[in-house]
């Protein structure tokens, strides 16, 4: 994720270490306001995103939901040290450790004691040689897509399939209710560092955690309860003040009734010399990268809908603490950005604009997105069109991590994917996704509401916007659409619908 200000970026600081660098200069420590350990050691309330996950899977055909991973390692590999390895890293994070239970008419999590590690092993190296792919992208797809039991601890799993003595794959899956994206990464660096330790004889070299995942779900509760989030509130409810209704796009099939979760992925790698100067852009501009890539979709959307003011959403990495930036655990958020794409002004003015909506945003990111959608529209009001169901998304890939005689890379699972990687409660997802040296076009779709080639077409549609863009980024944006060439929008709708 990015930062959350153009002040991060030009210091080089993580969103957490930027705030409390805040904290600090109005007289703030990490002491007085640290989030404390709860006294229920064996149990802890659900935090909201975890809430309004199960909430969703228990009222829609969803699959289960999700973080996982493929791996290629190709070296010796030491099973016996990873399997301490998982067992240490499994004792560090409460939440590796977390089933979920039933205590007095409320879910709960339940944090179960530590355990040896249980890691599945498959040996594939009896096979001929030209077969052990397929049939490893079809194993490892089956052990991503298997549901975990939340009442039965660990709801994650580690596959481990042998195609050679020198030669494995590694299948990691995680329940979202126990993981986030972020916590993917943090996941294969401990393993990668505690199996370089143990590999060698040597103790861990981690750092015992300060918190646990359970202890910032008691004070996220008690944030909200006692109302410390109170000015958060007053900024959305002033922002959303009026807003108009979630913009639609003319290219959909007619909506279904009830609502549905049937997800479908199309990538677009963008060219290395357009990702440089995208990022140039930004740097010039003094503008996150996100802003950037945000303005250039919105104007895309403002083609499409002949809008200029609607809201998209956004997720967030919500680890603004840094007590909690290491831990494996679900924190993610969402945050409304409404874009003012009125008036004609260039498009390096855009970019400004919209940086302070974003600016904006990232500051007032504690409050959990389902309690603000509670908030402005109360159980006792009639159900409204949703303000957000278009996202976009940056996020930067986990890196993996380098073990001494052996390399660690992500495997290609061809296309085999499992139906649970891209179930979706929005209509659309464009993530934008950062590998460092060029970004790709990840957009997710809902396939009862989208044709593949309107999708195609959509991505086709941006990557013009975008080059057009750093052609020529201070022309004003109604010149700026005219030179991407786009045909008009109803001749498109017609040719979609």
């Amino acid at each position: 994720m990015e930062s959350h200000s153009s002040k991060t970026k030009s210091s080089g600081l993580s969103p957490a270490q930027f705030a409390l660098l805040e904290q600090r200069l109005r007289g703030r420590t990490l002491a007085s306001r640290s989030i404390p350990r709860r006294t229920e050691a064996g149990s802890a309330p659900l935090s909201f995103i975890q809430e309004e996950t199960l909430r969703q899977t228990q009222i829609g055909d969803l699959p289960p939901s999700y973080i996982g991973t493929v791996l290629h390692y190709s070296g010796l590999l030491d099973l016996h040290s990873l399997q301490q390895s998982v067992t240490e890293v499994s004792r560090r994070h409460e939440s590796l450790r977390t089933s979920f239970a039933i205590s007095e008419g409320a879910t709960v999590q339940v944090i179960n004691p530590p355990a040896p590690a249980k890691v599945t092993i498959i040996d594939l190296s009896d096979l001929p040689a030209h077969q052990r792919i397929a049939r490893v992208q079809q194993l490892a797809v089956e052990a991503l897509a298997q549901s975990f039991d939340l009442a039965r601890s660990p709801l994650w799993r580690l596959t481990v399939f042998r195609l050679d003595r020198e030669e494995y794959v590694l299948a990691i899956a995680l329940d979202h209710l126990i993981a986030d994206f972020i916590s993917l990464g943090i996941l294969i660096r401990e393993l990668g560092t505690l199996y370089e330790a143990f590999s060698h004889n040597q103790p861990s070299p981690l750092p015992e955690l300060q918190i646990q995942y359970g202890d910032w779900a008691v004070w996220q509760q008690t944030r909200m309860r006692t109302g410390e989030l109170e000015a958060q509130f007053s900024y959305w409810r002033e922002r959303l003040k009026q807003c108009p209704p979630a913009p639609e796009l003319p290219f959909t099939y007619p909506r279904p009734a009830a609502q549905t979760f049937h997800g479908a992925i199309r990538s677009r790698p963008l060219p290395s010399a357009l990702s440089d100067s995208l990022r140039e852009l930004s740097r010039t501009h003094q503008v996150s990268l996100y802003t950037t890539l945000l303005a250039a979709f919105s104007l895309l959307l403002r083609h499409y809908t002949l809008r200029d003011d609607f809201v998209l959403g956004r997720g967030v990495a919500g680890r603004t603490r840094l007590e909690i930036e290491n831990l494996i655990g679900c924190f993610i958020n969402m945050v409304l950005m409404r874009l003012d794409l009125s008036g004609n002004p260039p498009f390096t003015e855009l970019m400004k604009r919209i940086q302070v909506t974003v600016d904006g945003a990232y500051s007032n990111q504690d409050v959990p997105f389902v309690k603000l959608a509670e908030h402005l529209q109360p159980a006792n009001e009639p159900p409204r069109t949703p303000l957000a169901r278009i996202f976009f998304n940056l996020y930067t890939a986990p890196a993996t991590q380098e073990i001494e005689g052996a390399s660690l890379s992500i495997f290609d699972l061809g296309d085999e994917r499992p139906d649970n990687d891209v179930a979706l409660f929005q209509d659309m997802i464009l993530g934008m996704q950062d590998s460092g040296n060029r970004l790709t076009a990840e957009l997710k779709y809902n396939r009862d509401l989208f044709e593949v080639s309107a999708m195609e077409e959509l991505l086709d549609h941006y990557q013009i916007f975008l080059e057009t863009i750093v052609a020529t980024p201070a022309q004003p944006i109604q010149e700026l659409t005219r030179q991407t060439g786009i045909g008009s929008l109803n001749q498109q709708a017609d040719g979609w619908r």
